[in-house]
């Protein structure tokens, strides 16, 4: 049997873009997804002429959301076959583009920019999440925001489920959790049409200081934090970890 490895270092260029990403995860919640944008927005109270960037849009439900609210919106992801399927929706509010989140290239440009669902901590070294963090900075118009929603790590590594199997249609998933001092991994095992697969998605493991670190840095002040998408508080027990930022220098 033909035995289909995936590398860990770039995990995200392969995994992102397979048909099997899209159906293990068929069933995220669309109208989750809705009332946490709701939240943001009623919080926020952007003006109607806003401009926003879903940054890491993935199969765009937020970013279409937005654009139905009224509000000029681009999307933007590595994966080819997420922004190929997305491009249909393009109009005068409503832009997907394909890009690396490293080379955003916009000079003042977006009132908000959103990174949404633990699209962030996948690159191997910090000089990398430096630079995201200075793509979204130049990206952003003065006293622009940017909201970052991760998965709250304390809880995550407590609570971590090191084996599960998840069957969709024909295939079972099977999953394992680890970590180490750098990395959250979960490993997917499948076998499909007599092949073998095996993808590792690689989180890094970071909370609100290290954030903190990285941004402000790059002239981003941290000024609020939640701990789901009802918007309640942060605490150490909380299911996310989602942060405002606002560039307080042009």
């Amino acid at each position: 049997m033909e035995i289909i490895q995936h590398e860990t270092k770039n995990w995200f260029k392969t995994w992102f873009d397979s048909p099997y990403y899209e159906l293990l995860y068929q069933n995220r919640n669309e109208k989750e997804a809705q009332l946490f944008i709701d939240k943001l927005i009623n919080h926020l109270s952007p003006k109607k002429n806003s401009y926003f960037l879903d940054l890491c849009c993935g199969k765009g439900r937020h970013a279409k959301y937005i654009n139905n609210l009224g509000y000029k919106i681009d999307g933007t992801d590595l994966s080819k076959r997420n922004i190929s399927a997305l491009q249909k929706f393009n109009n005068k509010k409503i832009h997907f583009f394909q890009s690396d989140m490293r080379k955003i290239n916009a000079i003042d440009k977006y009132d908000y920019v959103l990174n949404l669902f633990t699209s962030f901590g996948y690159f191997e070294k910090q000089e990398d999440d430096l630079l995201v963090a200075n793509q979204i900075y130049k990206s952003l118009k003065y006293q622009g925001i940017l909201i970052i929603d991760f998965i709250n790590m304390n809880k995550a590594l407590i609570e971590i489920k090191k084996y599960d199997n998840i069957k969709i249609g024909n295939i079972n998933f099977e999953i394992e959790k680890k970590y180490d001092n750098q990395f959250l991994y979960k490993k997917i095992n499948f076998t499909d049409k007599k092949k073998k697969y095996s993808f590792t998605e690689k989180v890094k493991i970071l909370n609100k200081y290290d954030f903190k670190h990285i941004f402000e840095k790059n002239k981003l002040k941290l000024i609020e934090t939640f701990g789901d998408y009802k918007l309640n508080k942060f605490h150490n027990n909380s299911d996310r970890l989602i942060m405002v930022f606002k560039k307080l220098i042009n």
